[in-house]
């Protein structure tokens, strides 16, 4: 389990507040070559018909999870998807994932057999267990394909600590009600947060003085964001008419202790 922290940020800081960063970090390996340092992250999040897994977000359960199929980049032939299950118990997350080809998902989830097309090398030693609790909770609760999400990701790890990964989602957009070939799906995506961008501070060995530095510098609040409610938020799935979204829907976070006392 790991903290994880999330800001909602104007995209007029982004060049600005990555030049502070600099210093400090190394960017992800896997982001792709040349000037774009950055990869397309891809989710089809499943939900109930009454919206179960948003409800509990809006009202503010300690304990719940997401059902996603992910994916990333374009589509490209022989790509890697995974199954995944994102649990948050208060501040902390927590993450089973089962990797298998995108070719294979749809007979994945009409033959529900895990052992034969989930992937198990590559260091996902439990992806067969990871990948039975997805589908038990899928069929057992009835989930369906409810939201495509789609973004920009700039990733980056601290140079001396490993376990702290920061990360700039950009660019966040979405398609209502798709089909599990719509994974990849570029046109008719509509934009949910045009003006901002969302900052996530995920660690484990504490909040370095560095990074709180200049989060105070930028005057950025830490919020209650998940790219799955400002979507749905932004959909016509259960409000007929579309709010306008900025930083004032996604309540503060307060901490009984400081920053500086908790890390």
């Amino acid at each position: 389990m790991r903290l994880e922290y999330k800001f909602l940020v104007n995209n007029s800081n982004l060049e600005r507040l990555r030049k502070k960063i600099l210093p400090f970090i190394e960017y992800d390996p896997f982001v792709k070559d040349g000037d774009v340092k950055e990869y397309t992250v891809r989710s089809i999040y499943f939900d109930s018909s009454n919206f179960d897994y948003y409800h509990e977000k809006i009202e503010g359960i300690k304990i719940r999870k997401k059902l996603r199929i992910r994916s990333y980049d374009n589509y490209s032939g022989n790509d890697l998807v995974f199954l995944e299950i994102k649990n948050k118990y208060e501040n902390f997350i927590g993450k089973n994932r089962a990797p298998l080809l995108y070719h294979d998902l749809g007979n994945l989830l009409k033959t529900k057999a895990i052992e034969t097309y989930t992937l198990t090398n590559n260091g996902y030693a439990n992806s067969i267990q990871d990948g039975e609790k997805f589908l038990h909770h899928i069929f057992r609760s009835g989930l369906k394909p409810i939201i495509l999400i789609v973004y920009e990701r700039e990733a980056f790890f601290s140079k001396f600590d490993r376990s702290l990964r920061i990360t700039f989602d950009k660019n966040l957009r979405f398609y209502d009600q798709p089909k599990l070939y719509n994974l990849y799906k570029d046109n008719d995506l509509e934009y949910a947060t045009p003006n901002n961008f969302v900052l996530e501070i995920k660690f484990d060995n504490g909040y370095p003085k560095w990074m709180q530095e200049i989060v105070q510098e930028f005057n950025l609040q830490r919020r209650s964001v998940s790219k799955y409610t400002i979507c749905i938020d932004s959909s016509k799935l259960i409000n007929p008419m579309k709010k306008n979204l900025n930083s004032s829907n996604y309540p503060l976070i307060v901490d009984q202790n400081t920053e500086e006392g908790i890390f």
